[in-house]
């Protein structure tokens, strides 16, 4: 027997050739085969079927960003007419949902966490698609998946939902009666931060749908991303275990720390949303956020005496990464949307990387001197 490669080849092949037409009729009729990389690719295809294992789901659809599989996933599911109903609250996902779809005839209305009783009431009323966020970026409210979900379907309405921040390691979305199970592949998925994808996990059926609107508008995930994705997902659990470990001392530790006027995190039992992330998560995941006894220029102040902990945008990684919202993630939200979000100017969100967590503790505390009296 021939040697087989351990991990997959990185297939670089735009295009696939064929002996007859024939098979190449076969392969573009039922998709039995490799034709154009923006179509199928085999390193890809391992990849999806990789993950699509992990969240236990029929299928995944890979893209070039977690904003490719947000935007395709819900463009799929909806046309001019429609009502959309939302719990989200990342940036670019909100800008989408406001700005976007009500440009194509589709009405979207988005509610707060504390807004469920309201949300089901639209669902009632009849939706096509109901987006959840859980954990929400960056306060970390934990949503009532099963719950919303149940109520949904309950009247033909499809649910998404952007899993992005607590990974599959945390929650299990097909268990939670969910259709579609998005992930920003950039963050846990990857975990390096060298690598830009995203992935819609659902049944076969519906990830025909989404894949033939990925084959048209073309957001497909190159090969050789799709690799250190397929890489990332071999330490995934390790690495989200240590990083569940290691926030909760972190958020536990910062509770206390002169400068620190409130910390949000889901396993701290002053958390709003504490025991529904006990029963609904496995894990409270790698990110905190929390707000500063101070303005926005102090909190500019802590944010650039940061030195382990670099300031950038993204998260999920091996190294701990800080953000200012209001500078960046949410900086497309108008002030306006902001406020009603409860993201304030004194805002810190901390993705908690692999360092020791000592070396964290340290960090913060030389930044915080910059805030303290």
């Amino acid at each position: 027997m021939k040697g087989e490669p351990v991990v997959p080849p990185i297939v670089r092949s735009t295009t696939f050739r064929f002996e007859g037409s024939a098979d190449l009729i076969d392969a573009v009729n039922h998709r039995t085969g490799y034709i154009y990389s923006r179509w199928d690719n085999p390193t890809v295809r391992e990849t999806e079927k990789r993950l699509a294992a992990i969240e236990m789901f029929d299928e995944s659809v890979a893209f070039a960003s977690g904003m490719a599989a947000i935007t395709t996933s819900i463009l799929a599911h909806v046309k001019s007419g429609d009502h959309v109903a939302a719990m989200a609250s990342y940036g670019e996902t909100v800008r989408f949902l406001a700005d976007f779809l009500p440009a194509l005839g589709v009405a979207t209305t988005r509610f707060a966490p504390d807004e469920a009783d309201a949300c089901r009431d639209l669902l009632h009323e009849g939706a096509a698609l109901l987006f959840l966020e859980s954990p929400m970026n960056p306060l970390l409210r934990i949503l009532d998946v099963e719950e919303l979900t149940a109520t949904a379907h309950a009247k033909g309405t499809i649910v998404l939902l952007d899993a992005t921040f607590a990974s599959p390691v945390n929650l299990r979305p097909r268990r939670l009666g969910v259709d579609v199970a998005l992930h920003s592949a950039t963050k846990y998925l990857g975990g390096h931060h060298d690598v830009t994808a995203g992935f819609a996990c659902c049944n076969a059926q519906t990830a025909h749908r989404i894949w033939m609107l990925r084959r048209m508008l073309g957001g497909v995930l190159d090969p050789a991303e799709a690799y250190l994705i397929w890489r990332g997902l071999q330490t995934l659990e390790v690495r989200v275990q240590r990083q569940n470990e290691s926030a909760g001392r972190i958020a536990c530790w910062l509770i206390d720390r002169p400068g620190v006027r409130e910390v949000h995190y889901p396993g701290l039992a002053s958390h709003p949303d504490h025991a529904l992330a006990a029963r609904q998560m496995s894990g409270f995941g790698g990110m905190i956020s929390f707000e500063l006894e101070a303005d926005y220029e102090g909190t500019i102040r802590f944010m650039d005496r940061l030195r382990t902990i670099e300031l950038a945008t993204s998260l999920g990684g091996v190294t701990s990464l800080a953000n200012q919202p209001v500078t960046n993630t949410h900086a497309s939200m108008s002030e306006g949307e902001r406020a009603e979000a409860g993201i304030s100017d004194s805002l810190v969100r901390l993705s908690v990387g692999l360092e020791p967590v000592e070396v964290l503790q340290a960090d913060l505390d030389r930044a915080l001197e910059a805030v303290s009296p």
